[in-house]
């Protein structure tokens, strides 16, 4: 039965004002309004809040635990807290799933890179949920699927992975970026924006990394995929009324067609609308737009601060 903050409060042991805040800045849970306007929480709120407070109380930031599911954030409060005898090994992803958040991002690298060898999706897909609950998911990306994703490709290239280790990665950590995260709900009137990559870059990761961002960030986005033209991509953000959009491109670098295709792309925007452009090839082509109305991002950090600025 739904009751008031003063018993919410009560029952989870944490302060009215601590519970506001939750709601407000963390979107932690969203309560029910009675007709004037009081708050009103159900069991399934006050369970949220009481597994919250444990898991702060046990060295979780809220911000990358608010928007988890209550199943996962149960989950989090059963991990045994072990740290590992040998932290310079890999722990395996049955392991893994048990330890606390004193894992460090490397140990979920190297157990990420462990199971892709062992053609083991599911064990790769349980440690990236695992770093996910432990890091939150901006976190998680900046974190592990970053650092992991160059670590495969160079792997891959040295003929230490095969080509198939390099596919089983690539196709859980597409799986995961896809899927938004349990409990987390975009903002009423979120600033909208179309994500995509340019016609001849198949390389999708990058693109998939901007949109989780963005969704994290609580932007309300519109993932075309890869390998699409500009004026479909420009046709959609119109249509959508979009804030922004953003391409990433990696390959190949300082093509004058991808050039064009930049500015052509700006072309078909409205001057109120931002173009974000990111990845490995992106340095190049800044030099080769220096004059376009065009926001350029070589890094996540880059990211964060472009999606966080400006929106309307």
């Amino acid at each position: 039965m739904p009751c008031p903050i003063q018993l919410a409060s009560k029952l989870s042991g944490l302060s009215q004002h601590v519970i506001r805040i939750w709601e407000r800045r963390y979107s932690a849970l969203s309560p029910s309004r009675t007709g004037t306007n009081r708050r009103m929480y159900c069991d399934e709120a006050v369970k949220r809040l009481k597994l919250l407070k444990i898991l702060t109380e046990n060295g979780h930031r809220i911000g990358g635990v608010a928007r988890l599911g209550t199943a996962e954030l149960e989950e989090l409060v059963k991990v045994v807290q072990v740290i590992p005898a040998d932290p310079t090994k890999p722990v395996p992803a049955d392991d893994l799933v048990k330890q606390s958040q004193l894992v460090e991002p490397e140990q979920y690298i190297d157990s990420a890179i462990a199971a892709s060898k062992r053609y083991d999706c599911e064990g790769l897909r349980r440690v990236l949920l695992q770093a996910r609950m432990h890091l939150g998911q901006r976190g998680m990306l900046h974190q592990v699927v970053c650092p992991l994703i160059v670590q495969v490709g160079s792997n891959w290239q040295q003929g230490v992975m095969r080509p198939s280790h390099e596919h089983i990665a690539t196709a859980v950590i597409r799986e995961m970026l896809l899927t938004p995260v349990p409990g987390c709900q975009t903002p009423a009137h979120a600033p909208e924006l179309v994500v995509a990559t340019p016609a001849g870059e198949l390389h999708e990761l990058g693109a998939l990394i901007v949109a989780a961002t963005a969704r994290d960030l609580g932007w309300y986005v519109t993932y075309l995929g890869p390998n699409l033209p500009v004026e479909e991509i420009a046709a959609c953000a119109l249509a959508r009324n979009a804030s922004a959009v953003a391409l990433s491109v990696v390959y190949p670098e300082k093509c004058p067609v991808i050039v064009e295709k930049l500015r052509r792309m700006r072309e078909l925007l409205p001057p109120s609308m931002r173009f974000i452009v990111g990845g490995r090839a992106s340095e190049g082509y800044r030099v080769a737009l220096p004059n376009e109305a065009i926001q350029w991002v070589s890094c996540l950090h880059g990211l964060d601060e472009a999606l966080c600025k400006n929106q309307r």
